[in-house]
């Protein structure tokens, strides 16, 4: 199973997605490769970034290695293909935070072959600035310009969830894990 989780700048996708990282041992997180610069909670280890610089970037486009690739508050961001792959193996679960464009793709290339439960996270837009302020993000509003744009591809996704209250949230998405495993396992006969 893939498990997408995406959202504006701000969300806490990186804050979720590692507390479900932290509790459940049978499911990894899958990389992207990336132009930005890392942030001081990136030193973690539950990093989900390949750190690139612009041209490294441009040669894995231009060799194929990427499969989506998009261009996010003026950075690239690009799932490998060998990632893809390796889901397509359905030996572990994989949960990932990606784009709005890259959750379609991602989707499409997916259908039939393992299960993807696909979540957008949303909170109003004051709480985003007060979490993008206290993170010390200086680009404030390019993030929050992006907000409407991500907004209107909610519909995407299987599931829209608030993020106000972290524990809800996470409660929130380990019930629906358990139900897309059960699905799982009935869709592609996989024991467990």
């Amino acid at each position: 199973m893939l498990i997408i989780i995406s959202g504006s700048a701000g969300v806490g996708k990186n804050t979720i997605i590692t507390e479900i990282l932290n509790k459940n041992e049978n499911i990894k997180l899958m990389q992207t490769c990336t132009t930005r610069q890392p942030r001081h909670t990136d030193g973690d280890m539950h990093n989900p970034y390949i750190y690139v610089t612009r041209e490294e970037f441009e040669n894995k486009i231009k060799n194929g290695e990427l499969f989506e690739h998009e261009e996010i508050h003026q950075n690239f961001y690009g799932m490998l293909k060998s990632s893809v792959d390796e889901i397509k193996k359905r030996e572990n679960h994989y949960i990932k935070d990606i784009g709005v464009l890259g959750q379609i793709n991602l989707k499409r290339a997916l259908k039939n072959k393992v299960e993807v439960l696909s979540i957008f996270l949303t909170a109003p837009k004051e709480e985003l600035i007060k979490r993008l302020k206290a993170r010390g993000d200086h680009d404030i509003d390019l993030r929050i310009s992006r907000m409407e744009f991500e907004l209107s591809y909610a519909k995407n996704y299987d599931y829209i969830i608030e993020n106000i209250n972290k524990e809800k949230t996470l409660k929130k998405i380990e019930a629906l894990i358990k139900k897309h495993e059960k699905m799982e396992q009935k869709k592609f006969n996989k024991r467990v």
